[in-house]
């Protein structure tokens, strides 16, 4: 009798397992599908003059669309951008749009 008992334990510590992890399967994936999704609002920029800051990159894009991010990384030794920068607009047709429509922007010059 002890054995089922005990038996009947793992068995049950076993279906609980498999179902905590069938339930952080399913969240994970809900994260990574809404990373993906907010991929789609976001474009790169590549090639910027290392003097460009966030205020001239959202004077240009801007006149497509509502910018709602800009991540321009720095060099933390110079205090100048990498020359690059990944700008999220409010919707996929207006980062599908400053893609189209600003192929090679200038920035500053």
């Amino acid at each position: 009798m002890f054995m089922n008992e005990h038996a009947s334990r793992e068995e049950h510590e076993h279906e609980h397992v498999e179902m905590v992890d069938a339930v952080e399967d399913a969240e994970h994936h809900e994260v990574a599908k809404e990373r993906l999704k907010r991929k789609e609002f976001e474009i790169y920029i590549g090639g910027l003059d290392k003097d460009v800051v966030e205020d001239d990159l959202r004077k240009i894009f801007n006149q497509l669309g509502e910018v709602t991010e800009v991540k321009l990384l720095m060099n933390p030794q110079t205090k100048k951008n990498k020359g690059f920068a990944f700008l999220r607009f409010k919707t996929v047709e207006q980062a599908k749009r400053a893609c189209i429509e600003l192929k090679n922007p200038v920035v500053l010059s």
